[in-house]
């Protein structure tokens, strides 16, 4: 069953990110289609906490800002909070950044992705970040699907 199996690959993750020995805690599941839209019932499931990634944006807004200009920064920001903030689980499954990655440029996009190799290193939260599987623009060049691969922090 397909779904058993890949819930069984992206246990296996979250057990890897929640190791204290690695630099960086950030992994990539390529959500299908059948858990969209049910991610807080997923990550419950997965016993870790589920962070919608347009929250973490809103919060780090001055008060009363209606709008924002996305860019790079900001997105590793918002997810830089997420990382840091204290829960009730030390993993998080971040949403909806598919939806905020689409209005920046490709490259930017992509900045985002290299920076998360290697960035927001010994934070106090782990981050399974969930992209379905269908919104393949906004993913990792094909070279950075593999560099995700080969340090075992995608499925």
């Amino acid at each position: 069953m397909e779904s058993s199996d890949s819930l069984a690959e992206v246990r296996a993750l979250i057990a890897f990110l929640r190791r204290h020995t690695l630099r960086t805690r950030v992994g990539l599941w390529r959500m299908p289609l059948e858990y969209v839209g049910r991610e807080p019932d997923t990550a419950a499931s997965l016993l870790i906490e589920a962070f919608d990634f347009r929250q973490a944006v809103q919060q780090q807004l001055p008060e009363g800002t209606r709008y924002v200009r996305l860019t790079f920064e900001k997105v590793l920001e918002a997810l830089d909070f997420v990382a840091s903030s204290e829960g009730w689980t030390d993993c998080a499954l971040v949403y909806n950044l598919d939806l905020l990655l689409a209005g920046l440029k490709r490259d930017e996009r992509q900045r985002v992705w290299e920076s998360l190799l290697g960035g927001l290193p010994y934070r106090r939260r782990a981050l399974l970040l969930a992209v379905p599987a269908t919104a393949t623009q906004v993913l990792p060049s094909t070279q950075l699907i593999e560099s995700w691969q080969r340090e075992r922090r995608l499925v």
